[in-house]
């Protein structure tokens, strides 16, 4: 299935580094990345949904601005 093209991303889960593929889009023409989805598309459980939401969100902030995350 693999349909990826520079701005479509399948991420099977969220790792650290999704926040340098999130600016990185960001710096550009903008993308959507897919939590959930293997590169293959099979489709993977996300556990502890707002856990893994609140990383996200918080590694891209912290990513954008890396002063904050020493605070």
């Amino acid at each position: 299935m693999s349909n990826e093209t520079e701005w479509l991303e399948y991420k099977e889960i969220a790792k650290d580094e999704l926040n340098k593929e999130v600016i990185a889009f960001a710096n550009t023409d903008g993308g959507t990345i897919i939590i959930g989805i293997s590169k293959t598309g099979e489709t993977s459980s996300l556990t502890e949904i707002d856990d893994t939401y609140t990383r996200i969100t918080n590694g891209i902030r912290d990513a954008q601005n890396p002063l904050s995350a020493r605070k």
